[in-house]
């Protein structure tokens, strides 16, 4: 057998203890932080939070962390926590071959120490960066949309196998039971993140991917055949079946490199592909309202995965839509200054007006973008704006290499972080009681109790 197969590889690293600094541990309480506050921002919503819920949760708090109990399933925790982080498409990203959201793994992981004492919040912590590291660096090895599959499959690849390691308290052919069987499930079409068939089943397809990973993990539990050639084996192996022959892999060796080097949206909750335009376009915008009667077309420069995935001047249906396009964030920003959710809805007042103005917006690849994009010493996210006129004169063209949410900025962003937080957690929490909570978890020493974090997400309203 392949000792490279996914159920070793995976298997080994999940065993094994990691190394972990303080350069770590502060990046997985950013990433911590601002997934919590993407929950508490999806569960202010009445339709979001009772869709979540999945009528199998009593709603009586408005503290999202306050209406769980441990007598709750793994399954139906993982659903809602995930849910409620996706929702709004606000939650962090990572960019690669594959594009991925490594929060969707906090809901399994959380659920299964939720439910289980006796831990220390660096265990937490570590098997989170591990369901990071796993999803993460299959992004970076196997393109899955490519061949016209959605991305969530690395999240049951990544959440069931870290939760089967917890749950079956490390037993290694349950481990490897479970990396098979998700082999064995497959992925899911990602038809319902492009037109026409954008809908918001891409805001719980996470979800879906989480509760799965737990139940085949729970079922891997009973003693069967480890599949182990199902990866692949020549007739009716995973690769074959779904990858045209090529390589399910790991694109670097796995460690805790993800979670300290994901992708936060700070600013806007848009498809990250797009976020460095939206800042560019920003900076446009005085400009661009002060000769708006003159505006013959705006270019955007961008890399290649945003031309696929975002750009588009098809009819768009539905908020879904619209926070995938890359043409309507942009028409937005340079309208308004900023670009916020409810801009993406029909009830939105400037609706009209952004609709028109992605009309006049012309999307071109630039190479030396795609090229930095793919670069693994770079992953660059990188946009470039100008306005042409009537007259034939044109802007500045502006440039932004990374968001702000890049890992190269990370400094600039930790006390913008830290104002979505307190933005994303206002209809539960006033100011001063929410930056006491954010301190208090960054304060948190990695020896400490874990029912000291689940203390302070269940503090009183």
């Amino acid at each position: 057998m392949n000792s490279n197969n996914l159920d070793y590889v995976i298997t080994e690293y999940i065993s094994n203890d990691l190394m972990q600094d303080d350069n770590h541990l502060f990046s997985s309480k950013l990433a911590i932080l601002d997934t919590i506050g993407c929950i508490f921002e999806a569960s202010s919503n009445e339709e979001v939070i009772e869709f979540a819920s999945n009528n199998n949760l009593s709603l009586n708090f408005k503290n999202p962390f306050k209406n769980l109990t441990t007598n709750e399933s793994y399954e139906n925790i993982s659903w809602y926590l995930t849910v409620l982080t996706r929702w709004f498409d606000y939650n962090d990203t990572f960019l690669a071959n594959e594009w991925a959201h490594p929060s969707d793994n906090f809901g399994a992981i959380f659920s299964y120490f939720y439910k289980n004492n006796n831990y220390k919040f660096h265990d937490f912590v570590n098997s989170l960066t591990k369901a990071y590291e796993i999803q993460g660096s299959l992004c970076l090895g196997t393109s899955l949309n490519k061949l016209g599959y959605d991305h969530v499959f690395y999240v049951k690849l990544a959440s069931g196998s870290v939760f089967s390691h917890l749950v079956n308290n490390g037993d290694i052919e349950a481990t490897r039971r479970t990396v098979n069987n998700i082999l064995l499930d497959g992925p899911s079409l990602r038809a319902y993140r492009h037109f026409p068939n954008v809908g918001k089943r891409k805001s719980w397809a996470a979800a879906d991917a989480s509760k799965r990973g737990i139940e085949l993990a729970i079922i891997s539990a009973y003693e069967d055949e480890i599949y182990e050639s199902v990866q692949n084996e020549n007739n009716w192996g995973f690769e074959s079946s779904f990858l045209d022959n090529s390589k399910l892999e790991f694109g670097k060796e796995l460690n805790n490199w993800v979670i300290q080097n994901i992708l936060f949206k700070v600013l806007f909750p848009a498809e990250f592909h797009g976020q460095s335009a939206v800042e560019a376009a920003i900076k446009l915008s005085k400009e661009f309202n002060k000769n708006i009667n003159k505006v013959e077309k705006i270019n955007i420069y961008t890399h290649e995965p945003a031309v696929r995935i975002i750009s588009n001047k098809e009819v768009l249906k539905n908020a879904s839509d619209r926070d995938h396009s890359l043409e309507y964030m942009v028409a937005a920003a340079l309208l308004y200054g900023e670009l916020k959710y409810e801009m993406y809805e029909d009830s939105f007042e400037g609706f009209e007006n952004i609709n028109n103005l992605r009309k006049k917006i012309f999307v071109t690849e630039e190479p030396k973008f795609t090229k930095d994009y793919y670069e693994f010493s770079k992953r660059h996210i990188s946009n470039s704006i100008e306005i042409e006129y009537i007259d034939n004169s044109i802007s500045e063209k502006i440039t932004i290499e990374n968001p702000i949410g890049h890992p190269s900025r990370r400094h600039e962003a930790v006390p913008l972080l830290k104002d979505k937080f307190l933005r994303n957690v206002k209809s539960v929490f006033e100011a001063e009681k929410a930056s006491n909570i954010w301190d208090k978890i960054i304060n948190l020493e990695k020896d400490d109790d874990l029912n000291i974090f689940f203390n302070i997400l269940n503090e009183d309203e």
